[in-house]
C-alpha cells in the first residue's frame, strides 16, 4: 500500500483492550493500552496514531460515502457489537446526520460503548480516543468550530499528559486532530446560523470560461452562483466535494473577516490539498438568506466556493443547469440516502453519486467546477498497467502556480445514472502519485437531470427534466 494511504492503516483490534476488568487508577491509561502504545514506533508516535474503528474496511466506506457497505458490516453477524456501535457514527455521518451522530458518540465518551458489560475501564482508553477524535471530525463538518476547538483541546488535556508520562511514549499524539487548530479560545467563536430558508427561494447560474493553458489549451464554462458577501456581492463556485468553503487570501484583511485559527490540509474530491487561515465571516446572503459568522478557508486561490458546509445549512436544494433553488419547502421526495464520503478529522467531505459506466456502477464525487463538455468521469489513479501507458499522452499544466506534467489517456464508454441513459460518453484516466485515487463527475450530470439534495431528511436524487438541456446562461 502506498505511503500516502497511511491513514488506513492500523485497524482496530480494541476487544483484545477491553476484555478483563480494569483495577487501575481512573487517572491512569491502562496497561494495555500503554503495551499497545510502546510497540508503535517514535515516528508513529509524533505523527500521531490513527486507529479506525472498523480497520481498512470501514474507513475506506468512509471515505466513499458507501453507505450500503457500511451497513453490510453492521449486519454482518462475525462483527462484535461493540465494533458494530463505531461502524454506525461511520453510518450516521454518510448520511449527514450529525444529531444522532454526535449523540450516540457522547454516549461512547461516557460508557466506551462497554455499557452493560460489566467491565469497567479507566477514561484513558482506545475507545473513548476514537469516538472523541470522531465528534470533533464531525463538530468541523458542521461549521461548529466552537465545539471543535473545544474537543481538541479536551483530547489534548485528556489523553496526552497521562500517556506521557511512560518511558519511550514522551511523545504521543493523535493524528485525526492535527488537520487544524484554534488561535483564539473556543468561547470567544459565535455560532454559525442561518435564517430565511423557511420559503423556497430559486437564483440563476451563471456561468465563467475558464482556460487551462498548456499543450492542449480547455475552456471549461463554470458555473457559478451570485451572493453577497458582507455587502459585496461576489460569484462563488459550488464545492459539493469541499468541508470548508474558499475565499482569496487577500480578502483575510477585511474588517468583517476574523482569523480564528488555521487549518494545515484540507483536501477536495479531486485529492489536492489547501491550507491557510481559517476564518469567520460576519454575514453572507444567498438570496434572502442570511448566514451569519461564516467560515471560510483563506488560501491560496483566485476564486471563492461555498462548500457542503453552507449547503447544508440551506435545508433543502435543487440545482439544474440553469437555477439553483433551495429552501425547507422544496418537495424533493428523493428515496435514496444522500451519501457524502469523509475522512475522520473532517480535513475531507464530498458529495458522492453512483453512476454507472460500461455497466458497472461506482462512487463518484461531484464536482460542479469539471464543465468541460466532451468529459463527462475523470478518474485519478497513482498507475498505469501496460495497456494504458500506450494509450496515454502527457498533459502539462498550471496548478497554484507549479507546472505540472499529467499522463492520461481517455476512452469512451456508456453512462447512466439512476436510470438514466447518457449516451456515449468520454472518460479521462489521469495517473497522480501526489493524490488519493479519486473518481469525479462533473457538472454533467446536470445534462439529463436535476440534482435534489435534501440535508433535512438526509436524502437525494436526481430527476429526469428535458428542461434541464438548455444551455446555461452566459
Amino acid at each position: 500500500m502506498p505511503k500516502k494511504y497511511r491513514f488506513f492503516l492500523y485497524p482496530l483490534l480494541l476487544n483484545s483492550f477491553f476484555l478483563p476488568p480494569l483495577k487501575a487508577t481512573k487517572s491512569l491509561p491502562s496497561s494495555k493500552l500503554v503495551d499497545f502504545l510502546k510497540q508503535q514506533s517514535p515516528q508513529t508516535l509524533k505523527e500521531g496514531l490513527k486507529v479506525a474503528p472498523g480497520g481498512d474496511e470501514s474507513t475506506l466506506a468512509l471515505y466513499e460515502g458507501d453507505s450500503l457497505h457500511l451497513q453490510k458490516m453492521i449486519d454482518d453477524p462475525k462483527r462484535t457489537s461493540f465494533e458494530k456501535k463505531f461502524i454506525n457514527t461511520d453510518l450516521l455521518r454518510t448520511k449527514g446526520d450529525f444529531k444522532e451522530a454526535d449523540r450516540q458518540l457522547k454516549i461512547c465518551h461516557q460508557t466506551y460503548f462497554m455499557e452493560g458489560s460489566g467491565i469497567h475501564l479507566s477514561p484513558i482508553n482506545l475507545g473513548a480516543m476514537i469516538c472523541d477524535q470522531i465528534l470533533a471530525g464531525n463538530y468541523f463538518l458542521e461549521g461548529n468550530l466552537a465545539a471543535w476547538g473545544k474537543e481538541i483541546d479536551d483530547i489534548k488535556n485528556t489523553y496526552y499528559p497521562p500517556i506521557r508520562k511512560f518511558a519511550g511514549l514522551e511523545q504521543f499524539s493523535l493524528f485525526d486532530i492535527k488537520m487544524g487548530n484554534l488561535s483564539v479560545p473556543p468561547s470567544e467563536i459565535p455560532p454559525f446560523t442561518v435564517t430565511g430558508i423557511d420559503q423556497q427561494q430559486t437564483l440563476p447560474l451563471q456561468s465563467q470560461k475558464f482556460t487551462q493553458e498548456g499543450n492542449k489549451s480547455i475552456t471549461w464554462n463554470v458555473p457559478y452562483l451570485t451572493a453577497s458577501l458582507n455587502g459585496t456581492d461576489f460569484s462563488f463556485f459550488l464545492g459539493t466535494d469541499t468541508a470548508i468553503s474558499f475565499l482569496p487570501k487577500a480578502l483575510s484583511h477585511s474588517p468583517h473577516v476574523h482569523i480564528v485559527g488555521h487549518i494545515e490540509i484540507a483536501t477536495n474530491g479531486r485529492g489536492e490539498a489547501y491550507n491557510g487561515d481559517l476564518g469567520i465571516v460576519d454575514e453572507l446572503k444567498i438570496g434572502t438568506a442570511i448566514l451569519k459568522n461564516v467560515p471560510f478557508l483563506f488560501t491560496n486561490t483566485d476564486e471563492a466556493s461555498l462548500s457542503l458546509m453552507v449547503l447544508q445549512k440551506l435545508g433543502k436544494i435543487k440545482i439544474d443547469r440553469q437555477y439553483f433553488t433551495f429552501g425547507k419547502d422544496i418537495d424533493c421526495h428523493c428515496q435514496k440516502d444522500i451519501q457524502l464520503g469523509s475522512i475522520f478529522d473532517g480535513r475531507f467531505h464530498a458529495l458522492r453519486y453512483p453512476i454507472t459506466w460500461q455497466g458497472k456502477t461506482e462512487m463518484a464525487a461531484i464536482n460542479l467546477r469539471l464543465t468541460d463538455a466532451h468529459l463527462s468521469f475523470m478518474v485519478f489513479q497513482p498507475d498505469f498497467t501496460p495497456e494504458e501507458e500506450k494509450q496515454s499522452f502527457e498533459m502539462d499544466r498550471e496548478i497554484n502556480g507549479k507546472k505540472i506534467i499529467s499522463s492520461i489517456y481517455l476512452t469512451d464508454g456508456n453512462l447512466s445514472i439512476d436510470g438514466i441513459d447518457y449516451g456515449k460518453r468520454l472518460k479521462s484516466v489521469e495517473k497522480d502519485e501526489l493524490h488519493i485515487p479519486a473518481k469525479v463527475i462533473g457538472v454533467s450530470i446536470l445534462d439529463k437531470g436535476s440534482l435534489y439534495l435534501d440535508f433535512i431528511n438526509h436524502k437525494a436524487c436526481l430527476k429526469s427534466n428535458t428542461s434541464d438541456t438548455t444551455p446555461m446562461p452566459q
